[in-house]
């Protein structure tokens, strides 16, 4: 199957949370953020692009046990982002300085790490902390965009839309260059109704987030890490 970037949204500010969340244990021993890159390093993504906060950014750096960084050179100019390499495969990481200013930025930002011989006809953009969220799902929604040439497509569960979300690029790619704020491409599905494909899904994993230090006590006996 063919294979489309991916922008894995992790820049959050986990206020809500108390501290960083995507470092937090899952009870299957992960943390958040290793769940995050084994689900979606093991699917059809490629190259798999994750945005991070300063604060996120900075812990990564300091501790090499979680990733092993090198700078990316193109030319005589060192690109914005970071090659990393984990157990479960290779991607790139990308601080967003702007994460404050919500969703949008770090997809904006996530856009500049993609390389003119990446040509992506879609894009799909997930969040880090849907700890339910599997390969499988993610590889089923790259199928149906590809198969279908769907302008964007979204996932939903008892009627709330969910991700992955995939786009589009080249058709949309100025539109969300002017995104702002925390909508992120909700904006796009209210002006491109006709364009936009919702499928409703089986169960929560694509809605269900990690929002507070509670919400771990769902995760018992649910996670395996067996991908």
């Amino acid at each position: 199957m063919e294979s489309i970037p991916g922008i894995l949204l992790g820049a959050g500010s986990s206020e809500r949370f108390g501290s960083e969340k995507l470092l937090t244990l899952l009870p299957s021993g992960e943390t958040l953020l290793e769940r995050a890159l084994m689900v979606h390093l093991h699917s059809q993504i490629s190259p798999l692009i994750v945005v991070v906060s300063p604060n996120l950014g900075k812990i990564i750096m300091e501790d090499t046990g979680i990733l092993s960084f090198s700078r990316i050179r193109i030319g005589k100019r060192i690109g914005p982002w970071y090659a990393f390499s984990c157990r479960w495969g290779r991607g790139r990481l990308v601080i967003n300085e702007n994460s404050r200013e919500g969703i949008s930025s770090s997809i904006q930002k996530g856009l500049t790490c993609l390389k003119d011989e990446d040509k992506p006809n879609g894009l799909l953009i997930s969040l880090s902390d849907l700890p339910l969220l599997t390969p499988e799902t993610i590889n089923f929604f790259i199928k149906k965009f590809l198969e279908e040439k769907i302008g964007l497509l979204l996932p939903s569960f008892n009627d709330t839309t969910g991700h992955p979300v995939i786009v589009d690029i080249n058709r949309f790619k100025n539109d969300i260059g002017k995104l702002r704020g925390d909508l992120g491409l909700r904006i796009l599905i209210k002006k491109y109704p006709k364009i936009v494909k919702t499928i409703p899904w089986k169960d929560d994993s694509v809605t269900w987030d990690i929002d507070t230090p509670k919400d771990l006590e769902r995760l018992n006996g649910l996670l395996t890490t067996s991908y």
